[in-house]
């Protein structure tokens, strides 16, 4: 499944005619469309019928009774990344999650290390790092979060997989 990325859950049953309540893990709920095919991670192809975006539910085509619709319940949804990049438009500065997790994170003279995460935090976000090995060698902490903010992100080039921090990340790794 590395060529996919999560992005929804399905949930309880709605109604009688095989609804399901559908959790959107993204930021793009406009992917969730009649007709597109999602898989599951049994690669199970599910398509949709119909898709109420008010009331954030889903119907599949073969899943049309409350019966069918249960066996789907709990059930995770991928799409692959390349669906992903042509459903999805970023506005300028936006970036994939697949993108930025495993960028190289580095200042203006050493590497840092290797995002590992995003972790959304209030109302902004947060780089899980996993520390340079030559960094944890010196005692400083394995794992530390730079908020994704300018004052410490500096720019992000994901063709290179890099990401340059101000001097300022380096100072939250010491303080960790």
């Amino acid at each position: 499944m590395s060529e996919f990325v999560l992005v929804a859950k399905i949930g309880r049953s709605v109604g009688l005619k095989g609804y399901l309540k559908l959790h959107n893990l993204s930021d793009f709920p406009s992917q969730f469309q009649k007709n597109l095919t999602f898989f599951t991670k049994d690669k199970r192809e599910l398509t949709i019928k119909d898709y109420d975006k008010n009331r954030q539910s889903v119907l599949f085509y073969a899943y049309e009774s409350l019966e069918k619709a249960k066996e789907l319940v709990n059930l995770e949804l991928y799409q692959s990344i390349e669906k992903t990049r042509e459903l999805c438009r970023l506005k300028k500065d936006e970036f994939f999650y697949f993108d930025i997790v495993g960028c190289e994170v580095r200042d203006e003279q050493i590497i840092l290390g290797q995002v590992k995460d995003i972790l959304q935090s209030g109302g902004g976000y947060l780089f899980e790092i996993k520390s340079d090995e030559s960094l944890i060698a010196q005692g400083l902490s394995k794992i530390f979060f730079i908020p994704y903010i300018d004052k410490y992100i500096l720019k992000i080039n994901v063709q290179k997989k890099q990401i340059l921090c101000s001097n300022e990340a380096f100072y939250i790794l010491e303080n960790s």
